[in-house]
């Protein structure tokens, strides 16, 4: 198989914005055309030297394996159809679990199980070829699984669109669903089933559908998980439209939420999700955490189950060594204890190119793997000692080791922010001591024994290995937000985007 582009290819690739409950064919030959078009646009480097570049620098990295010392969930969405099929490439989509990895993805975000997907033409829950072959290969290669449930049927639903609630008189069979799903996860790593998605978006994500009827099934998803006997902690929400106190209109975003505590759903959750922070835009953790305190949520997790660039300034202005900014501001700054990058392959939907895949529509590696990469070099097993502002504009978080046998027990990752209006100027970083490992977004190392009089930095995050602790002022996460020129307005992405 190839393992990169052939000769003479030099374009990039882009991703979607929405859980692709739809199964239509991912790349039709027109669609084909208009991402090579709009991909050059994007600052992506796809080629077949970059694409050889980033699988030899992978292939030396060890398989994954999640223990219980990572601390946080390095998690993956779009390992599903339409980009994984069982009756796809089976090489390069194998390569692809491989890859990944080998990069440190703990767990992966699938809607294969929900009722649709998994249905036969009458409805009944027997298609699982593709629920099983997503799970063997995520066993395979050392990692877990969050699986959405629900969405029947339309014949099933209230709105007669799978992007609904059951109707209550076919709660049978809602139920009978659940039970033969849930045997088909027997025996394999899924942490959790998360009920829906986006559900606080009702009119896209919920049709017809009311917060009772969300907290009905979550009873019940819990109910035959513990049935079943397995080890899965159900996920609440996926909440995106309650970043705002007006998105949703009269029964969504956070009138939703609030209504779905109102009436319990806190006794069927073992932890929320969200989607989507705009970091320095709003606070939608905030909210999020705010309504759990109301309701007397504690030691329950938020967790981000997708999440895609949304700070960048334009459009194609997303750089891949963003995603390492990702992952650090939803571990740190917003304490989630699970980001889910969006998304694994490029996809073009909709006449809309999203170009932030980590592999492009033919399942070559892309640079934002490398960026993946040095994230879980610096993350993984790993907890926060502080946050810092240790030079103009520059985010730093200290870390520590959660293990003892590890040859360097600090890591400093930072970079520096684009001031307002203005392009990022180098500046020099003071008050890093003893002999140190540097890491590059791109996975470049180097050593150096004397860092005293400092280390140049710029927008592309390093991560700094050492036995010291710097002497830095400590800064809480919101100084950061605060500080960021507005580059980005509050995004809840939609399938009906433009």
């Amino acid at each position: 198989m190839r393992l990169y582009p052939t000769a003479g290819r030099n374009v990039l690739s882009l991703s979607c914005l929405f859980i692709a409950l739809n199964s239509a064919s991912a790349f039709a030959a027109s669609d084909t055309a208009m991402y090579y078009t709009e991909m050059k646009k994007t600052r992506e480097d796809l080629s077949d030297s970059s694409s050889k570049y980033v699988y030899d620098k992978l292939m030396k990295r060890k398989l994954s394996q999640a223990s219980a010392d990572d601390g946080v969930d390095f998690g993956l969405h779009g390992m599903e159809i339409p980009a994984v099929k069982s009756t796809g490439d089976r090489a390069k989509i194998e390569k692809a679990y491989e890859l990944l990895s080998r990069v440190g993805v703990n767990s992966l975000r699938s809607a294969e199980t929900a009722w649709h997907r998994v249905a036969d033409k009458n409805g009944n829950p027997t298609n699982f070829t593709e629920v099983d072959f997503q799970l063997k290969m995520a066993k395979k290669y050392g990692m877990s699984h969050l699986f959405l449930f629900g969405y029947p049927p339309a014949q099933f639903t209230v709105a007669h669109n799978k992007l609904s609630g059951v109707d209550p008189k076919y709660y049978g069979k809602y139920r009978n669903y659940l039970d033969v799903t849930l045997k088909h996860l027997a025996g394999y790593n899924v942490k959790y089933a998360e009920l829906g998605n986006e559900v606080d978006a009702p009119s896209i994500w919920w049709m017809k559908s009311t917060p009772g009827m969300y907290v009905k099934e979550m009873k019940m998803l819990k109910e035959q998980i513990q049935k079943s006997g397995q080890n899965i902690k159900t996920v609440a929400f996926a909440a995106t439209y309650a970043r705002s106190p007006i998105k949703g209109g009269l029964s969504g975003g956070r009138r939703f939420i609030n209504e779905s505590f109102k009436l319990g759903i806190d006794k069927y959750a073992d932890a929320y999700s969200m989607h989507h922070f705009v970091f320095g835009a709003d606070d939608l953790p905030g909210y999020m955490r705010s309504v759990m305190a109301k309701y007397g949520v504690k030691g329950k997790p938020l967790l981000d189950t997708e999440q895609l660039d949304t700070n960048s300034s334009g459009r194609y202005q997303s750089n891949p060594y963003d995603l390492i900014k990702l992952f650090a501001r939803g571990f740190y700054v917003y304490d989630m204890k699970r980001v889910d990058y969006f998304l694994a392959k490029d996809r073009y939907i909709n006449n809309k190119l999203y170009y932030f895949g980590l592999f492009d529509d033919d399942w070559q590696p892309k640079i934002r793997l490398l960026a993946y990469a040095m994230a879980v070099d610096a993350m993984k097993g790993k907890h926060l000692l502080y946050m810092a502002n240790p030079a103009p504009d520059v985010e730093a978080y200290v870390l520590q080791s959660n293990r003892n046998d590890t040859d360097k027990k600090y890591t400093i990752l930072m970079w520096k922010n684009p001031p307002k209006h203005a392009k990022v100027q180098p500046v020099t970083v003071a008050g890093i001591k003893g002999d140190v490992t540097i890491e590059h977004w791109n996975l470049d190392t180097e050593k150096k024994g004397d860092i005293s009089k400092g280390i140049s930095l710029d927008d592309k995050p390093i991560a700094i290995y050492t036995n010291e602790k710097p002497d830095w002022k400590t800064v809480k996460g919101q100084y950061f937000s605060s500080n960021l020129p507005q580059m980005a307005a509050s995004y809840a992405p939609m399938p009906n985007d433009k």
